[in-house]
């Protein structure tokens, strides 16, 4: 398919047409426009569909449905405009990328976007490392996600505390009958299960770790499968970490943008943003 091709800020404005047109509570919004890819996707889609959703009041299932739909059929028709494509000449030390002709003041996102396993829902608030995610997501800092298969594992069942927290997430489709999904599925597998005879969770396990690796999200889990081998997995090109790993890095991340912050407004002589030093 030919896709369109639209300003940046055109596409941000596609989106949150699209969404306020499908989803049931009419107060859902992405957040900000989607950040340019360095190479597009195996699809053609130059523009990363990590998205961060800010859901309305009456946020339910069919809304985090909505938007995982919106984002598929927006990237199905529309890419960024070359303008905005990242070129490595204009990249800083961390791969942000300023759009050059509108110079702004840093952003309180820090481009960190995880995908959380169906055992770290949190739905009793108990696990504090996932309350800090949790937080930094409300705050607009992460974007934190679920994949098709592990909101569909955490909505079964009759934890309804667990089903009412899930329904606050968007989560990304799996499109498993494309081909490459089908061969990642068959890498992964042996990875995890080399013996063969998967059982329905493990061929659960091996879709959620194949939906992380094709959107490129952070995996944050405790399965021991799972974490024992992500060396393999990183060959893959997947990042998986434990919900305390995931803190330090935001940590780390959010005083390397605070840094930055701090060299922007010396640079340009405009306020510091509220929240530096806050996250």
């Amino acid at each position: 398919m030919t896709r369109d091709v639209v300003p940046q800020q055109k596409l941000f404005e596609i989106l949150n047409a699209e969404l306020h047109e499908q989803d049931p509570c009419g107060q859902c919004r992405f957040t900000r426009a989607p950040a340019p890819l360095r190479m597009p996707d195996e699809t053609g889609c130059n523009w990363s569909q990590c998205l961060i959703v800010r859901t309305g009041s009456s946020g339910s299932n069919s809304c985090a449905r909505a938007a995982s739909r919106v984002i598929s059929q927006v990237a199905a028709c529309f890419n960024l405009m070359s303008d905005h494509v990242i070129r490595p000449e204009k990249q800083r030390s961390t791969d942000r990328v300023l759009p050059t002709a509108q110079p702004a003041m840093r952003s309180r996102e820090t481009d960190l976007y995880f995908q959380i396993d169906t055992n770290r829902i949190n739905a009793r608030g108990t696990l504090t490392a996932m309350n800090r995610l949790e937080k930094w997501h409300d705050d607009e800092v992460i974007g934190l996600v679920m994949s098709d298969v592990a909101y569909a594992e955490a909505k079964a069942g009759r934890d309804m505390k667990r089903s009412r927290k899930t329904v606050g997430y968007i989560y990304s489709l799996s499109y498993e009958r494309e081909p490459n999904v089908r061969a990642a599925h068959v890498q992964i597998a042996a990875i995890l299960f080399p013996g063969g005879r998967l059982t329905q969770s493990d061929i659960n396990d091996v879709r959620i770790v194949s939906n992380a690796l094709k959107y490129q999200y952070i995996l944050v889990t405790a399965d021991g499968v799972i974490l024992r081998n992500r060396d393999a997995l990183a060959q893959l090109g997947l990042r998986v970490m434990t919900d305390d790993e995931a803190v330090q890095l935001v940590e780390q991340t959010i005083r390397e943008r605070d840094a930055e912050a701090l060299d922007d407004a010396a640079a340009t002589g405009e306020p510091l943003p509220h929240w530096v030093g806050k996250d």
